[in-house]
Formats: C-alpha cells, sequence, structure tokens
C-alpha cells in the first residue's frame, strides 16, 4: 500500500479530533439527565463538571437527597431520605445538615431546630413519639442546657439538663400541684430544694435519691412544723415538732413517731422529760 501523503494524514487527525470532541459533547449531554455515581445516580444541574444547582442524587443503599448542590457537595436547602427510614429537610452546609432543619427519626420521634456539622445543635424542639415533647438546648446531638421537658401525663420540668437527663436547678411541676424546686442530679432530686405541695403544706431541706433525707422542715398547712431529720420522707432522727398551737417536742423520732427521750414543752412554756417507744408514751 503506498504511503498516506501530508494532506491524508491532516485529514485523518482532524477527522479523529472530531470524533473525540462528539463523543466528549455527547456523555456532557447525558451526563446531565442521570450519571452514574459510584455510589448512585444523579439527576440534575452542573457545573464545570459538578453537581452544582438543583439536582436529585438516589443512592445504592437506598437513600436519596433532592435539593441545592454547590460544587458537588450538598449546599443550601434539600431533603434527605435516609437508608433507616429517618429523613430530613433544611439546610446545608459541605455535604452536613447545618443550619435550620426539621429531622424525622425512624421510631416517630422528630426534632425541628438548629443544626451544626450533621448535628442537633443549639435551640430546637423534640418531640418523641410517646407524647413527651422537648423545648431548649442541644449540645453535639443530645439534651444539654437549659430547657422544658414537658410530659404527655401533663408534668413538666424547667430547668438544665446534662446528657439528656435533668441536672443541676430546676422546677418540677407535678400534674398533683405539687411543686419541686431546687436541685437534680442524674435525673434524681438531690441536694437542697423546696417542695410545694398542692394543700397549702411545705418541705425545706435535703434530698437524696429522689426522697427527703437529711436535714429539713416541714411545715404544714394548718400551722404545725417539724425541723430536723429525715429519711426517706419520714421523720427519722433528731427533731423538734412545734404545734401550732404553741407545744413543741425535742427528742428521736422512727418514722415519724416520737421515739425514745425528749423534751415536752407546753404552750404555757411548762417542760417536761417525756419517754416514748414507737410512739406510744412510757
Amino acid at each position: 500500500m503506498p504511503p498516506l501523503s501530508q494532506t491524508s494524514l491532516k485529514m485523518k487527525r482532524a477527522l479523529f479530533l472530531q470524533i473525540i470532541l462528539f463523543a466528549v459533547i455527547s456523555f456532557s449531554a447525558f451526563a446531565g439527565e442521570n450519571p452514574q455515581y459510584i455510589n448512585g445516580k444523579y439527576e440534575g444541574d452542573y457545573k464545570d463538571g459538578l453537581r452544582h444547582g438543583q439536582g436529585r442524587a438516589i443512592y445504592y443503599d437506598g437513600s436519596m437527597y433532592m435539593g441545592e448542590w454547590k460544587m458537588d457537595k450538598r449546599n443550601g436547602v434539600g431533603r434527605a431520605v435516609f437508608k433507616d427510614g429517618s429523613s430530613y429537610y433544611g439546610d446545608w452546609k459541605e455535604d452536613k445538615r447545618h443550619g435550620k432543619g426539621v429531622y424525622e427519626f425512624p421510631n416517630g420521634d422528630k426534632y425541628t431546630g438548629q443544626f451544626a456539622n450533621d448535628e442537633m445543635q443549639g435551640w430546637g424542639t423534640y418531640e418523641y413519639a410517646n407524647g413527651n415533647k422537648y423545648v431548649g438546648e442541644m449540645t453535639a446531638g443530645i439534651i444539654t442546657g437549659k430547657g422544658t421537658l414537658y410530659y404527655a401525663n401533663g408534668e413538666r420540668y424547667e430547668g438544665t439538663f446534662v446528657n439528656g437527663q435533668k441536672a443541676g436547678k430546676g422546677t418540677y411541676y407535678y400534674k398533683s400541684g405539687n411543686i419541686y424546686d431546687g436541685y437534680f442530679v442524674a435525673d434524681k432530686k438531690e441536694g437542697f430544694a423546696k417542695l410545694t405541695f398542692a394543700n397549702g403544706d411545705q418541705y425545706m431541706g435535703e434530698f437524696k435519691e429522689n426522697n427527703r433525707t437529711g436535714k429539713g422542715v416541714f411545715v404544714w398547712a394548718n400551722g404545725d412544723k417539724y425541723e430536723g431529720e429525715f429519711v426517706n420522707g419520714n421523720m427519722n432522727g433528731f427533731g423538734t415538732f412545734t404545734w401550732a398551737g404553741g407545744e413543741k417536742y425535742t427528742g428521736t423520732w422512727t418514722n415519724n413517731n416520737r421515739d425514745g427521750k425528749g423534751t415536752y414543752v407546753s404552750s404555757a412554756g411548762e417542760e417536761k422529760i417525756l419517754s416514748y417507744a414507737n410512739g406510744v408514751k412510757q
């Protein structure tokens, strides 16, 4: 076969370049419709070969995202459905949930509020599937900070939380009308507090493991008062009981009963040493 002339070589090179250019243009047109990615498919806008603008990505694990993109990352407002059945609608930044949004959990819980770096962070509302609702601060995806927890039964707690538990200073409102104002540790009443009962009774003193235990003062609505030691909500140990009429007894107590020797002072000031056994005068 005779050798190709210089003109023929130039024509073949030009034709080859045209074929390559046509292939690139055809692929670009196809890519705008439904390109294949390593982990799924994408339909939407492009810029410089990157996902940019409005688009939808469907991933092979069953998750999807539809919304705004910027330089191949989720940026702006969009909605995602994850493989575990949870979903998120709201702001995105650099492929992470960041800003305001709504996240729905697979178990029916829902969070509406602020996000940062893909975690619930800042102020928000967490609604539980059981009817409880928390409104307050979140830190690194956990209820931590100041907030209010509303219970489905009508009770509520206002105060501070640490790692999802009541901790620090707070007020608990019971559906019975009782109000606890004091301190909590790991979800339990602990330390000094004031407990006001719906009937007008009032306790001010120490709590331990949710119970009135330690030193305190209990004042009844009728004017009677006990000041002394408590164990599990009962008068236990040394203390003074003062009746509304002015009488007073100081001594040891066991489960709300005078137990042992004590001093009785009448309203007139007369003093007697008395002895009791489980509430029975000896």
